[in-house]
């Protein structure tokens, strides 16, 4: 499992037409390009953009159209996406566990080659984050639908204490669900927290590690369950380490009494550990 910051994208070569016009009352669905212009940006990748003015044929006001990523202010989506994504604890971002402030994101996206003044910064966490009171689950993940569920749990240190963390992601493409913050690791816990993204998406197949409150879950849920393959080769390298020097001894003659050699036994381990990497 991994987990992927999905920043919004900045295409300077594409910029959606107007389909209306942008004044209030006009209504006008016809244009003329009227204009087109350098735009100076602040973005990780491109320093400037073209714009493209175009005129009404209705209301003949002229109002300009900015690539994707792009809107008149001149700060990319991308970047405002990077401040969120640093932001503390009230803003919708993932990264918030780091602690940073909003003068630390300014000067994070400043070593970037991207400058944000803190108040910048706070205005695009703040706009981020009134689009996410009331969201539901359902809403959240859209039109997400996969039948396996990947979900783990693990632990991040923030400002010298532990939290545990439980992330679900889309098992097929590693797309992240959801981070939550876990008050436990308990069966019930992790269903009450499964069930709804479990249902949303569709899922018919859990895959977790092997640990017993994950196999709880999926049976709590009507859910198959495969162990990921991170813990299937760990699981198989530790067999494979303590299964080689036993049957090299056969301590307990049980290989004589199958009639197999120490040495194919030692050979046979070493092919199950083989298979498993090999697949």
């Amino acid at each position: 499992m991994r987990l992927e910051l999905l920043l919004p994208p900045v295409d300077p070569e594409k910029g959606q037409a107007p389909s209306h016009c942008l004044y209030a009352g006009c209504g006008g669905r016809h244009f003329r390009l009227h204009q087109v212009v350098g735009k100076p940006v602040r973005d990780t990748v491109y320093q400037e953009v073209t714009a493209r003015r175009y005129q009404c044929q209705r209301c003949r006001r002229t109002f300009r159209v900015y690539p994707t990523g792009i809107k008149r202010a001149g700060i990319s989506r991308r970047v405002k996406g990077l401040a969120v994504t640093h932001a503390p604890a009230r803003s919708a971002g993932v990264l918030y566990l780091l602690g940073l402030s909003y003068g630390a994101v300014a000067l994070a996206l400043d070593a970037l080659g991207v400058y944000l003044c803190k108040s910048q910064v706070y205005e695009a966490v703040q706009a981020a984050a009134r689009q996410v009171p009331g969201l539901r689950r359902r809403q959240i993940f859209g039109a997400v639908r996969t039948p396996t569920l990947g979900a783990d749990v693990t632990s991040v240190k923030c400002r010298g204490i532990w939290l545990a963390l439980g992330l679900s992601v889309d098992a097929l493409t590693g797309l992240v669900l959801s981070v939550d913050h876990l008050p436990s690791e308990d069966a019930q816990l992790l269903q009450t927290w499964l069930t709804p993204i479990a249902t949303a998406i569709g899922a018919k197949l859990l895959v977790s590690d092997d640990a017993d409150a994950f196999k709880t879950v999926a049976d709590g849920l009507g859910l198959d369950q495969q162990v990921c393959k991170a813990h299937v080769v760990r699981n198989t390298d530790a067999l494979v380490g303590s299964l080689t020097p036993a049957v090299g001894q056969d301590a307990d003659r049980s290989l004589a009494a199958l009639g197999i050699s120490p040495a194919q036994a030692a050979a046979d381990v070493k092919r199950l550990g083989d298979l498993v990497h090999i697949r």
